[in-house]
């Protein structure tokens, strides 16, 4: 799922039901990743992702959702 713009990132995450489609929403759509997305995504989550580089945050929003994901039980 390659995205144009970032509502139509937003609006994927909010809508994948798993915590993998969230990740291969973000991870096929890196050029997307703007501090406003990952504030966005972030608290959809109800989490934070620090300020900083662009980069690091980036993976710091993968790094999250990871972890969410090792814990997911899907029913």
């Amino acid at each position: 799922m390659i995205f144009e713009n970032e509502m139509d990132i937003i609006n994927a995450f909010l809508d994948a039901n798993t915590y993998d489609e969230k990740y291969n929403i973000i991870r096929l759509n890196p050029d997307l990743m703007t501090d406003k997305v990952i504030d966005t995504l972030a608290a959809a989550m109800d989490t934070i992702i620090s300020d900083g580089p662009i980069d690091r945050r980036y993976e710091d929003l993968k790094g999250i959702i990871l972890t969410n994901r090792k814990f997911e039980v899907i029913r």
